[in-house]
């Protein structure tokens, strides 16, 4: 198989996975939401960078947004989670680190987690016509990303062990026909 090929059907299922752990949810403050969707971006950063967590959590954000009716924010989700996860997997693959330096891995989440808050609020400010109900939603992106950050960490470690075994953590290596 083409690694073109490859790339887009990669891109593909995580973004799908992307989507469905962003329907583990829980609604909150105004309009806002806790859910798994962020957990699952910093997951896919950290095993497998920026050039596959960016796409799918640009992707994976905004077909939620789309299939939830939250069609104001599709484009904002694209922008934002597409830059928080490209931001998190290239810093945890940085240098050689390939996601496997913890505390490199936890900055990376944290400068995820700021920008995708720094972006929301801008969304919000957008969407809801006001800066000030845009700031009643900051718990509910705090929330996300800390738990994203609490999940995807162990989570990461756990998976990589598993990918390394079967081989599917490098999915840009030549081994795959």
């Amino acid at each position: 198989m083409n690694k073109n090929t490859r790339y887009v059907i990669y891109v593909g299922m995580f973004s799908a996975l992307c989507t469905v752990a962003t329907f583990i949810k829980v609604p909150f403050g105004n309009g806002a939401m806790v859910h798994l969707g962020s957990a699952m971006i910093f997951t896919l950063a950290i095993l497998f960078g920026g050039r596959y967590a960016g796409p799918a959590g640009a992707i994976g954000s905004a077909l939620f947004d789309l299939l939830l009716g939250f069609s104001p924010y599709t484009l904002w989700s694209f922008v934002i989670k597409g830059i928080a996860g490209f931001l998190a997997g290239t810093i945890a693959h940085s240098k050689d680190n390939k996601g496997k330096n913890l505390p490199i891995n936890i900055f990376a989440l944290l400068v995820a987690s700021l920008w995708t808050l720094v972006g929301y609020i801008g969304a919000w400010s957008f969407v809801l016509g006001s800066f000030e109900a845009a700031l009643l939603n900051i718990p509910s992106s705090l929330m996300s990303s800390s738990m994203g950050i609490m999940i995807s960490i162990p989570l990461s470690i756990v998976l990589r062990k598993s990918l390394d075994k079967s081989g599917y953590l490098n999915l840009d290596s030549k081994a795959y026909k």
